[in-house]
């Protein structure tokens, strides 16, 4: 999967979709096309089938971001871009990775794919959904400031923050299916019936999990200690690569979204 290459014109994808999307941020049919793109090359890189679901959280993205840019002003979008180009490197390292750093085809292997879940939740589930959350406040008039003081808390904060927004209706532009978009990436965030997904996510970063016998022992916070077989946790796999790819393409819209309505993004890295 081609990603992004830095020039004169700054960061952007080689690809006609970012090019259209970037040109004109205020064509939600060009940012759906964009983030459709995406979804589908993670899904390929992953080795799974796209799910027919997936358009409705994409026009959902689509239209919260075209929202965002009407509401955001110029200050916090000035504020917005130095954290895009600057301060990414603390509060949002995995900003600008290729998706094949988190996205890969599932194996057999008990501890690669818990290695693998747990990347894939810390550097793109949390980082994204935190994003969406903000630009979906914004999009509704709600000014809540750029900087978050949770960025970087794992997957609770951000998923607590989704069911907010979809219990309090925010944003209230958002049509039925584009709320079924919503509900169905909150479905996909349902890795388990057993363990919640923030309670998995913390049980494997403080490592309260021990393989034996080709079984999985997690000792959740808040569900307790369970056993698992290597289903469960290809299954849970499964669902947050399919989560990612949706995080992804949403990541690839909104930096499409601010470039065109705010001139290019160029990234620092350190020397």
């Amino acid at each position: 999967m081609r990603w992004f290459v830095q020039g004169k014109e700054g960061a952007r994808l080689p690809w006609k979709e970012w090019d259209e999307a970037v040109g004109d941020p205020e064509d939600m049919l060009a940012s759906i096309a964009l983030g459709e793109k995406a979804y589908r090359a993670c899904m390929r890189a992953a080795k799974l089938p796209p799910r027919k679901e997936a358009k409705n959280t994409i026009t959902a993205f689509a239209h919260i971001l075209h929202h965002m840019l009407d509401e955001i002003g110029e200050d916090r979008m000035l504020e917005l871009r130095y954290i895009l180009q600057e301060d990414w490197k603390e509060a949002s390292t995995g900003l600008w990775e290729p998706p094949s750093e988190v996205i890969w085809p599932m194996g057999d292997d008990i501890r690669s794919e818990l290695l693998s879940l747990r990347h894939g939740l810390e550097r793109v589930v949390g980082p994204e959904l935190l994003r969406l959350f903000w630009a979906g406040m914004t999009a509704a008039g709600r000014s809540i400031p750029v900087r978050s003081t949770e960025a970087g808390t794992g997957v609770y904060f951000p998923l607590l923050m989704l069911d907010k927004m979809r219990a309090e209706n925010i944003p209230p532009f958002l049509d039925e299916e584009e709320k079924e978009g919503l509900t169905f990436l909150r479905s996909e965030l349902t890795l388990s019936d057993w363990i919640s997904t923030d309670d998995l996510e913390a049980a494997l970063s403080h490592q309260r999990q021990f393989v034996h016998r080709g079984r999985l022992f997690v000792d959740g916070c808040m569900s307790g200690g369970r056993w698992y077989e290597l289903g469960d946790v290809r299954d849970w796999r499964e669902k947050a690569l399919r989560s990612c790819s949706l995080l992804i393409a949403f990541r690839i819209m909104f930096l499409a979204s601010v470039t065109g309505e705010s001139g290019p993004l160029r990234p620092s890295y350190p020397d």
